[in-house]
Parts: structure tokens; C-alpha cells; sequence
């Protein structure tokens, strides 16, 4: 009895000190919470899975994220005109490199760098006939017959080449689903093309329309009248103005930062890494016809059966085009990797003590 005796008179001496230690640790707790709740981040987000974002937690996007990173892209692409002969089919591919940086705040996004793009468009162009009238037919030597010369291009693709040079502004956000994390984000950027080249391939027929004669006379080699004469040409560069191109992208980011198997793991421990796939389109905002004097289908007086001869510049390169506009347009698939170099706020589960 006198050693229980000894055990309750101990008991009641340590319980309250006992009871002032557990005041103190639900004080500390409830202050840690506090904290916590300031950065976006609760104890019961650790067992919620919809807010583990691949082993993250919501709160480790908030606060201010530099990053910097790369990004490629690949889309379909072609010019789109006002210009009633020329299609936007079939149109052609582009691709991109750019060099990014990247402000982050609270799932604000501000993104900016530079890149080049090479583009590669091909714009079908509707056949077309150019005359010269008042020829006369002196072949046979008897009787001169007059006639018009018709010209006849068809099958027609013009095909152009540049190189840009970009300057990106985007913005947008990050935004948050059960079980990963999207975005997206819009503005413009600078699009100047500073290389290129053209091409042009068709097949031109000759004939001629008798006044005396019905019908039209084809096929006629002695006449100088030849059907379906493959021609093709090189040219310059297309002189595109300056343009600036409207951009939207949405897509979805996987972060590879390490699982948070502790809450107190520090993120500056972990690897910021941003992966990214999207989907963007791009239209430009400015004309940026050419319009120069080229012949689109040039055919001289003094060499009208010599096909070798004939002026055929780019569609856009013509004067034909003057008075028209084009745009560039861009549809496709862009991949980013960013990845952060400095983080101004860290969580506070961290190190709470330090608070």
C-alpha cells in the first residue's frame, strides 16, 4: 500500500506539468496551421489525393517561381489571303525553337523570349488565261488569218520558304483539376522573316481562236500551239512585312519535382522541373502582302511561243497581289521544359520553427 500510496501522490505532482506541455505542443500546433493556411496548404491536404498533384501540393505554385527553359513546336500552316486566285489549300508545315523565361505568382504566368521558326507553305492558285489578240496566221503563205493567242495555266502551285526571327509575350495562368495541372496562355509575338526562297511549278497550253473558224485550234506544233508544257521557276525571298502574330495555347503541365513523401521536405531540395504539352494556334495581325512588281504570269510580246521566256514569279511577289492582303496562320502541337532557378517564398512546413 505505501508504494501505491508513493505512485499517486507522484502522479498528481507531474500532472500538472504534464497538462502545461500538452497546452504548449496544441498551441505550437495551431500556430503551424495558421502559417500553413497562409500559404494555400493544410494537414488534411497530406491524406487529400486531389490535392497531391502528382506528389505535389497546391501551395508549392504559389508565391513568386522564376524559371527559364525551351520549347518546340510543330504545326500545319499556310497564307491566308484576300486574293480570289489563290487558295490557303494545301498549305504546308512550320516549326519552332524558342528560349523562354518565365515569372510565376500564385499561378499568374508571364512568359517572354526569343526563337526562330522555318516555315514551308504551298498555295494552290486557280487556273488562269492571259490572250493576245489581234494575231495573224501566216503559216501557210495564202489568205493571213487572224487570231488570238490564248495562254492557259493550270495546275498551279506557288511554294515559299522562311525563316523568322520571334520575340514572345504571353500571358495566363495555371489552373487546378483533380488530377493534374493545366494552363493557358495568350498575347503576341514579333514575326519578321529575315530568309527564304520560292518556287513555282504549273503546266501552260497554248491555242488559238480563229474568227473564221469554229472552234478552238490545240495540239498544233507548226502553229506554235502545244498543250499541258510542264514550266517551273525558282525565286527570291518573299518580302513579308513585319508582322506581329496573336497567340493561344492551353495545355496541360507534369511537374517532376520529387514525390512529397514528408510535408517537411524543402522545396528548395527538389528538382523544379516543368514539362509541358499544348495545343496553340497563331494568326497574324498586320498584312504582310509583299505587293512588289513582278509578273505573276508574264508572257512577252516577243517571245510568246517560248515558254523558257515567260515571267513567272510567286503569286504574293506580284504586282497582281498589290491590292490584296495576307495573313499567316498556324495550327499545332508546342512542348515546353522549364525549369526554376530561384523561388523567393518557401513552404512554411518546411522549417515552421523559423516563422
Amino acid at each position: 500500500m505505501s508504494k501505491l500510496r508513493y505512485i499517486i501522490v507522484l502522479t498528481l505532482c507531474l500532472l500538472p506539468a504534464l497538462m502545461q506541455a500538452q497546452r504548449r505542443y496544441s498551441a505550437n500546433e495551431q500556430h503551424e496551421k495558421e502559417l500553413a493556411s497562409k500559404r494555400g496548404f493544410t494537414f488534411k491536404d497530406v491524406d487529400n489525393s486531389t490535392d497531391l498533384l502528382f506528389g505535389l501540393h497546391a501551395s508549392e505554385y504559389a508565391g513568386v517561381h522564376h524559371l527559364i527553359g525551351i520549347s518546340a513546336e510543330g504545326s500545319w500552316s499556310t497564307f491566308v489571303s484576300s486574293m480570289p486566285i489563290a487558295g490557303i489549300k494545301p498549305g504546308g508545315w512550320a516549326t519552332g525553337l524558342h528560349f523562354l523565361y518565365e515569372f510565376q505568382y500564385n499561378g499568374f504566368l508571364l512568359q517572354t523570349g526569343i526563337g526562330v521558326a522555318y516555315q514551308n507553305v504551298t498555295n494552290n492558285i486557280s487556273d488562269t488565261a492571259i490572250y493576245h489578240p489581234d494575231m495573224t496566221d501566216t503559216w501557210s503563205g495564202i489568205n493571213p488569218a487572224p487570231f488570238t493567242l490564248k495562254h492557259a495555266f493550270a495546275e498551279r502551285r506557288d511554294m515559299s520558304q522562311q525563316i523568322y526571327g520571334q520575340l514572345p509575350l504571353y500571358a495566363g495562368r495555371n489552373f487546378f483539376g483533380p488530377t493534374g495541372i493545366g494552363y493557358f496562355l495568350a498575347g503576341v509575338h514579333a514575326n519578321y522573316a529575315f530568309w527564304g526562297k520560292t518556287h513555282q511549278q504549273m503546266v501552260i497550253t497554248t491555242s488559238g481562236l480563229y474568227e473564221r473558224y469554229v472552234g478552238i485550234w490545240e495540239e498544233m506544233d507548226n502553229h506554235g500551239f502545244r498543250k499541258d508544257v510542264p514550266a517551273e521557276r525558282n525565286g527570291a525571298q518573299l518580302r513579308l512585312k513585319f508582322d506581329l502574330l496573336a497567340h493561344a495555347e492551353i495545355g496541360y503541365e507534369y511537374n517532376t519535382r520529387q514525390a512529397a513523401k514528408d510535408y517537411r521536405l524543402r522545396p528548395a531540395d527538389r528538382l523544379d522541373g516543368r514539362f509541358r504539352i499544348a495545343a496553340f494556334a497563331e494568326f497574324g495581325m498586320l498584312n504582310i502582302m509583299p505587293g512588289t512588281k513582278n509578273e505573276a504570269f508574264g508572257t512577252p510580246d516577243e517571245t510568246i511561243y517560248d515558254f523558257s521566256t515567260y515571267q513567272l514569279d510567286h503569286i504574293f511577289s506580284s504586282k497582281d497581289a498589290k491590292s490584296f492582303w495576307m495573313r499567316n496562320l498556324f495550327v499545332g502541337i508546342r512542348v515546353s521544359f522549364l525549369f526554376g532557378f530561384k523561388q523567393e517564398e518557401r513552404c512554411i512546413l518546411c522549417d515552421p520553427w523559423r516563422h
